[in-house]
């Protein structure tokens, strides 16, 4: 209701202000909204006091009156404000009893962070699946977090996220300290600084300058002897060397000696030990012992002054005429003088000897035997003999779809085109795709095969003889028996 006002005239009792009845009706209506308002139509519920500075009205169960605000009904949006204190005052947040204070991820109901009302201690879980989860580092500088596959920790530094070592880990992890020198430490061995490499590696704990190891150090690490050889274990070890025959060692201070105690042998040695040859051998029994240098058959020996001269006597014998043959297959070597070299046809040659000539003739190799009326067919190695003339095919697949076909007048690039032929004739189809694409002759697409007049194999070279009694217009199918779009048309002409 927009707002009224009582008419009093002009001056006082002048009777042009409002009569008695309408004012009131005019005050009624005041008070009825003033009523509806601020109350049930019955009762005013607003009932101001004396309020102070930032008091609002609260609702007491009857009526609004001064007082505090001190319990949200329903959720709160700050709408992209703050919560502010004043006069440097704290902004607490307490919870009743042993209540938590949560921090929520938005939307799914779970609380990873929160204080935990029982010992007021603030508690999170921050973990990552991978260390690929982690986020970046630049934003996120002091940041903690654990990555699950690795069981391990992190903290996010201005340059990268860093693992942190802990209990578990190899001193190996530290990036001063290489573990892989010499394929790694062994038993008894120490961490030294290498100043080439900048680097702690494992080593001998030896004594040496630099911060050496204990006063009393391994002599050796390894020793070898001409048989067998040993390995210091212990600063204690003691490498005993001891005489063998004729021979005697002694240690006075830091010298040891090792003295012969046979005899050093006569001024005349035996000139030799043992002399073999290619029947029986001689071992010399003195250092009187001579050797006796023999000719043999058509050889002969002769010493003067220090010299010895082995003559052939016979130098015009019958030699071998060779010492080794070999052949495409297999070898040969001449046993003597007399050893006789034959020279025998293969398939399609036929060899002659006439005085000093050797004749090699080579005639038509067939692979198999020829009858009367065949006609050949060069395979790539052989002649084949084929009952009837012959078309031939090199049949390819470029594709899991396609056969092409070359020779025979075909279009090299067609795929699965038709093929005309004729009774009486027989084709020859060479299958250079082999096992991946079997080439089979049906009688329809997926149908049985063609069996009168085919021999072969339908993955290599596979014959059909086109029978007489076949119509003119007769139509069978080539096809793949794997890929079955891999298929085209065979017509009797």
């Amino acid at each position: 209701m927009a707002k009224q006002s009582l008419s009093i005239g002009t001056t006082a009792n002048d009777g042009t202000g409002d009569s008695l009845r309408d004012g009131a009706i005019k005050l009624n209506q005041v008070i009825d909204e003033i009523y509806a308002n601020l109350g049930n139509d019955t009762n005013l519920q607003v009932n101001v006091g004396s309020p102070t500075t930032g008091q609002t009205l609260v609702w007491n169960g009857a009526q609004f009156s001064e007082g505090h605000y001190n319990a949200f009904t329903s959720d709160v949006d700050v709408a992209g404000f703050k919560i502010v204190s004043s006069s440097n005052g704290d902004v607490i947040i307490q919870p009743n009893g042993s209540g938590d204070i949560k921090f929520w991820a938005a939307n799914t109901g779970s609380a990873l962070t929160y204080v935990d009302g029982a010992d007021g201690k603030l508690k999170w879980s921050n973990d990552f699946a991978t260390s690929g989860d982690l986020p970046a580092f630049t934003d996120h500088k002091g940041m903690f977090g654990v990555v699950i596959d690795e069981s391990a920790a992190y903290y996010a530094t201005n340059a990268a996220w860093t693992k942190i070592i802990d209990t578990t880990c190899s001193v190996g992890m530290l990036d001063d300290v290489d573990m892989t020198v010499g394929g790694g430490p062994s038993d008894g061995q120490v961490l030294k600084w290498s100043a080439a490499n900048t680097k702690w590696e494992p080593a001998n704990d030896l004594e040496g300058s630099g911060g050496g190891g204990g006063t009393t150090q391994n002599l050796f690490e390894g020793f070898t002897a001409d048989t067998g050889s040993t390995t210091a274990s212990a600063a204690t070890d003691v490498l005993t060397v001891a005489g063998g025959t004729n021979v005697s060692t002694t240690i006075v201070g830091d010298t040891l000696t090792i003295d012969m105690t046979g005899a050093l042998g006569d001024a005349n040695q035996n000139a030799y030990g043992v002399i073999g040859s290619d029947v029986g051998s001689k071992t010399a029994s003195s250092t009187t012992a001579t050797i006796n240098v023999i000719g043999g058959t058509g050889i002969s020996t002769a010493i003067s002054g220090d010299n010895l001269t082995v003559t052939n006597d016979s130098p015009n014998v019958s030699q071998n005429i060779f010492q080794t043959i070999a052949g495409d297959s297999g070898t040969t070597a001449a046993g003597s003088a007399t050893t006789t070299l034959t020279v025998a046809g293969g398939n399609g040659v036929t060899t002659a000897a006439t005085a000093d000539t050797l004749t090699v003739n080579a005639d038509l190799y067939l692979a198999s035997s020829a009858s009367s009326n065949d006609n050949i067919v060069f395979n790539g190695t052989a002649w084949e003999p084929v009952e009837s003339p012959t078309v031939s095919f090199t049949v390819t697949a470029p594709t899991m779809s396609d056969y092409q076909f070359s020779g025979g007048g075909m279009d090299t690039s067609a795929n699965n085109p038709t093929i005309y032929v004729h009774r009486g004739f027989t084709y020859r189809f060479n299958n250079s795709s082999g096992v991946a694409h079997p080439f089979e002759l049906r009688q329809s697409a997926g149908g049985s095969a063609v069996t009168v007049g085919v021999s072969g194999s339908n993955t290599g070279v596979q014959y059909y003889t086109v029978p007489m009694a076949l119509a003119s217009g007769t139509n069978y199918k080539y096809q793949c028996t794997l890929h079955p779009a891999m298929v085209g048309d065979i017509i009797v002409v």
